[in-house]
């Protein structure tokens, strides 16, 4: 009857000297029962269990308990596998122990599955902390919550902790709550992905900067269950801080360098209404001196006086706008008012080197979506390069075109064409990238930013070469909506004022 138990069947007398194996038993050791009675010595156990092995069976023979634990046994050839060690002592009447009855179940692949799951979790613990992330599961009909150590270890908690969500309100920074109420209803509501970027404190009063993922799906009962990551993104976010910041002072001081280059386009904007308010100042004192006085010339002199001052003010306003240290501002950009702007500035220089300057400003044209100061920037950067490229031009007129037009995909397109040397095409790949430049004493800084600028406004900026001599710029960007959150830059709305990105 042993021989259809399926598992290995041993009979060992009250002092547990073995009376008999089954025949499962007798070929899985390759041993007779005699060879098998030296157990203890002859390697039947794995070296490593052997000491407890026989701990166990003394303690079971000196206390009269059952057996119930695993060791590792050599099979006939040599390898060893794992078993689930079980036995009972049978009595006689009077209480004493005249046998034991013993089973070894084979576990041998559930302790290597174990052993592997052991390994997995522990290879996705090193992962999640390695990439700052954490894991978690949510049953919401249950409110119930289970987290990895590393999201504990993101929102500052004990491991183990019960996680509820007055638990992570604890952690939220005030001005994301809305988020987490937000999360929990459309959990409720039953929608399928979550995503959400938002910010806790810790309890040294630091704030981390999280973006959170989570997919739920339906389990046996039809109750919504979702599975999500967290990641620690808050190194990233200051280092993106900190490359808006050098992007910033880089755009700054390529503004302040282009200062130098329109000085005498400036002094000629000033000093034209300047000299118009000393004439008309003079004027209008003679015209008071006279007997009788001319009030009404006056007057208009006067009148002249303040559309000269007014003049030279609007100057100095384009000037400290150009030329201020802000953080861009989204807005709607009058593209074309902006580029008028910017020809106003640059007209003496123009006139000075006998540049004739063409505008083809399309009519009707939308906002665009973006900040003028930046925008205004890129204008002045590519209106500057073709001024540059046609000032080596003898042979030909020296002309530049500024063209605004709505393209087909609905974008404004601005471009910028000169009729200058023109160059190469691995030129046309290269201009955009930072420090190349194919000016004697150029920097190479000037179109990176642009380029940078124009990206952030989610647009995009090329050059091409034209049929004959030179080159066209253009760059395109899209209009102004004004349900569009966000437009610059294209990163999901930073929390604390700027809302959240959800429901992808």
């Amino acid at each position: 009857m042993v021989n259809t138990i399926p598992g290995l069947v041993a009979i060992f007398d009250e002092d547990g000297e073995p009376e008999s194996l089954n025949e499962q038993f007798l070929e899985y050791l390759g041993q007779t029962l005699e060879e098998f009675a030296h157990w203890a010595t002859n390697g039947t156990v794995h070296p490593d269990d052997l000491s407890r092995h026989i701990d166990a069976l003394t303690q079971s023979l000196g206390t009269g308990r059952g057996i119930d634990f695993e060791t590792r046994l050599r099979r006939f050839d040599g390898t060893y596998r794992w078993f689930q060690l079980r036995g009972q002592p049978l009595r006689a009447s009077n209480g004493c122990i005249v046998r034991w009855y013993v089973l070894m179940t084979d576990i041998d692949d559930r302790k290597r599955a174990e052993e592997e799951l052991r390994r997995s979790e522990a290879f996705l613990a090193e992962g999640q902390n390695l990439a700052r992330m954490g894991s978690f599961s949510w049953d919401v009909s249950k409110a119930e919550m289970v987290w990895s150590e590393q999201l504990y270890r993101i929102f500052d908690l004990q491991p183990g902790l019960h996680v509820t969500f007055q638990l992570i309100a604890s952690r939220f920074h005030p001005e994301d709550m809305p988020m987490l109420g937000d999360m929990v209803e459309r959990a409720e509501r039953g929608e399928n992905d979550l995503e959400y970027r938002h910010r806790i404190i810790t309890s040294d009063r630091s704030i981390k900067h999280l973006h959170l993922i989570a997919h739920g799906v339906r389990n046996s009962i039809g109750a919504m269950e979702y599975i999500g990551a967290v990641l620690d993104i808050t190194q990233r976010r200051l280092s993106e801080e900190a490359l808006e910041k050098v992007r910033t002072e880089l755009g700054l001081a390529m503004r302040i360098m282009s200062l130098g280059a329109l000085t005498a386009s400036i002094a000629h904007e000033v000093n034209q209404p300047l000299a118009g308010i000393i004439t008309n100042a003079g004027t209008c004192l003679r015209m008071l001196a006279d007997d009788p006085p001319n009030i009404n010339g006056a007057r208009e002199t006067a009148r002249r006086t303040i559309r000269d001052g007014n003049r030279a003010a609007d100057v100095i306003t384009r000037l400290r706008a150009l030329f201020s240290k802000r953080a861009a501002v989204m807005e709607p950009v009058d593209l074309n008012e902006a580029i008028r702007e910017v020809i106003a500035l640059s007209l003496g220089e123009l006139q000075r080197n006998s540049i004739s300057l063409i505008t083809k400003l399309a009519t009707g044209l939308p906002m665009a979506a973006g900040d003028r100061v930046q925008l205004q920037q890129v204008i002045m950067n590519l209106l500057r390069n073709a001024i540059d490229a046609v000032m080596t031009v003898s042979d030909r007129p020296r002309r530049v075109v500024i063209a605004t037009e709505l393209g087909e995909d609905g974008n404004i397109r601005l471009s910028v064409e000169d009729a200058g040397i023109g160059f190469g095409a691995q030129d046309m790949e290269q201009i955009f990238e930072a420090f190349y430049t194919t000016k004697a004493d150029g920097m190479g800084i000037g179109l990176s930013v642009s380029r940078s600028i124009i990206e952030n406004h989610r647009g995009r900026i090329w050059a091409e070469a034209n049929d004959g001599s030179g080159v066209t710029v253009c760059f395109s960007i899209p209009e102004f909506l004004e349900d569009r959150t966000s437009q610059v830059d294209g990163r999901v709305p930073t929390p604390g004022g700027a809302g959240m990105q959800r429901g992808f």
